[in-house]
């Protein structure tokens, strides 16, 4: 997988597009998403597992949903949509945007995949789907779910969520407090009784977790589910045909993460198990948000002026808001990187970044250093804020009111049409403080 930045002549370029030239030409503060970079993402795992599939003789086939609660984007979802093989939903608004992109696309060949806590409507809306003919698959989270379904007569696909209790994580704990899925009191009610009811299962899922990928972890959560569950339903039912690994794809770092060998693990891994049991080998489902999406967007912005109150490092101070911009840095401890765009290598000085609301936490640093490497020689300084392209938008809340009122970015699109000619298109202007008015509520007077 490519390395997506590249310096040349001092500028950072991302995905072969100068970050320097888009300031300049479109001001800051900006949000640039790359749409071709979602494609890349899509089309590159699915070619390493197709790949993996054909070399190992594997008679199942690879499905790659994209989970549309990473990002909410139309253009960002439709971009996934229309080179995966079906979107992954949440919830039931999340259900219906879902049903309007196959509706738009006139698309009845590839999945809809329910995970979340249900309620009636939800439900209501899976089944009409389905009567409809499309291939949407209800993942059960909870017995009072299951008897939902079957006193409403659900004549529907299933899968069935496992609850892990010892779900591994990169530090060696474990979650304690994981409240999705079937225990395995639910699981075995479930299981032995779906047959009494119209509905089939067809799909074992657990959820892998964003985690940082480490391969230990990462299998003994995959082997746990197969051997403990999956091989319990394959033995009962013959049309048990899908393992849901859920996310967690690993992340690509700094293009040096080899997805033809871990696809080529994955597939091995669950072949040797499945000849080991004696049963068919499953089709392998992935949920993928984060890996589809994260690295599509950066965030611009301008150094405005430089602060001198800290005797040890300067304050780079940016024309927006480093904590707006990344919720989930701050919040979860994401990572996303900050680094200049421009004069990359000239006079480059230990400073912090800070933004322009008024708050103490509006600042970035590399906490285990205590500040970051920024060119200062005087001319004017841009800063890259990589891979805000997963969360940021449902977290810091698009389209409404934001902390100081700070007004949201310039939004632009970049993507290639079908000739590879590279189109800009503004999705959004800076918001305006009558947009601001509108969603506070208050009317703007002519003299403000």
């Amino acid at each position: 997988m490519e390395n997506l930045k590249k310096v040349v002549n001092k500028d950072l370029l991302y995905n072969n597009i100068n970050l320097k030239d888009l300031a300049i030409e479109y001001s800051t503060p900006l949000k640039v998403t790359f749409l071709d970079v979602i494609k890349k993402r899509v089309i590159e795992l699915k070619n390493s597992f197709d790949k993996a599939i054909y070399s190992t003789n594997y008679n199942g086939s690879f499905i790659f949903l994209n989970a549309n609660k990473a990002n909410y984007g139309l253009e960002e979802i439709e971009e996934a949509f229309k080179n995966s093989d079906g979107l992954e939903t949440s919830s039931y608004y999340d259900l219906l945007l879902t049903f309007a992109v196959f509706l738009k696309y006139n698309e009845k060949d590839k999945y809809i995949v329910c995970n979340g806590i249900k309620d009636d409507n939800y439900l209501n809306k899976i089944i009409e789907i389905s009567t409809l003919g499309y291939k949407i698959i209800d993942i059960i989270d909870s017995k009072d779910e299951y008897l939902k379904l079957k006193k409403m007569d659900a004549n529907i696909e299933v899968g069935f969520r496992i609850h892990l209790n010892s779900l591994y994580l990169e530090d060696g704990d474990v979650i304690k407090d994981d409240r999705f899925g079937l225990t395995d009191d639910e699981f075995n009610y479930c299981l032995y009784d779906i047959k009494n009811t119209k509905m089939t299962l067809s799909t074992i899922h657990f959820h892998q977790r964003g985690f940082e990928y480490e391969k230990d972890k990462f299998e003994k959560n995959l082997v746990k589910v197969f051997k403990n569950y999956y091989y319990k339903a394959e033995r009962i039912y013959t049309s048990v045909i899908n393992f849901d690994i859920g996310g967690g794809t690993p992340l690509p770092l700094n293009g040096s993460f080899d997805y033809d060998e871990w696809a080529l693990y994955v597939i091995k891994l669950i072949q040797k198990m499945s000849n080991e049991l004696g049963i068919l080998v499953p089709n392998i489902i992935s949920e993928n948000g984060k890996y589809a999406q994260k690295d599509s967007t950066v965030n611009i912005y301008k150094v405005i002026t430089t602060k001198y109150t800290d005797k040890d490092y300067p304050w780079m101070i940016v024309d927006s808001s480093p904590l707006i911009a990344m919720p989930e840095m701050y919040a979860l401890g994401e990572d996303i990187l900050v680094e200049p765009i421009n004069n990359i290598g000239d006079n480059m000085t230990k400073v912090r970044l800070g933004g322009l609301t008024c708050d103490c936490d509006d600042v970035y640093f590399e906490k285990d250093k205590g500040y970051i490497l920024i060119p200062d020689n005087g001319t004017d300084q841009y800063i890259a804020l990589i891979g805000t392209g997963s969360y940021q938008n449902s977290m810091n809340g698009k389209g409404g009111v934001h902390h100081c009122l700070l007004p949201e970015e310039k939004d632009i699109l970049i993507y290639s049409d079908e000739s590879s000619n590279i189109i800009k298109k503004v999705r959004h202007n800076i918001q305006s403080i009558d947009d601001i008015f509108k969603l506070i509520g208050l009317e703007n007077p002519k003299n403000v």
